[in-house]
């Protein structure tokens, strides 16, 4: 197993044309229309935290173009709160 330091954030987390069961982990009111991972990028940039590009599929939609994103928080936070920054940041 890769280690990596911060948290693998993949782009489906914030779509809103996708369900729950299909990947969204955000609300509804936080989702965004067609993300991409450069708006994940900025989000962590206005928040201060390192981010970069990983040149991944999401597993349950691997003949999707898609692609996620590594997060280096700048304090201890749990992955869904990361997520759930990133989304606010992604929607103002």
């Amino acid at each position: 197993m890769i280690r990596r330091d911060g948290y693998v954030v993949w782009v489906q987390y914030f779509s809103r044309e996708l369900s729950r069961s299909e990947g969204r982990r955000v609300p509804v009111r936080l989702a965004v229309k067609g993300p991409t991972a450069e708006d994940v990028v900025r989000a962590a940039a206005r928040l201060g935290w390192e981010a970069r590009k990983l040149d991944l599929r999401f597993p349950s939609q691997w003949w999707k173009p898609g692609s996620a994103v590594l997060v280096k928080p700048d304090r201890k936070l749990r992955k869904s709160e990361v997520v759930r920054l990133l989304a606010e940041r992604m929607r103002g």
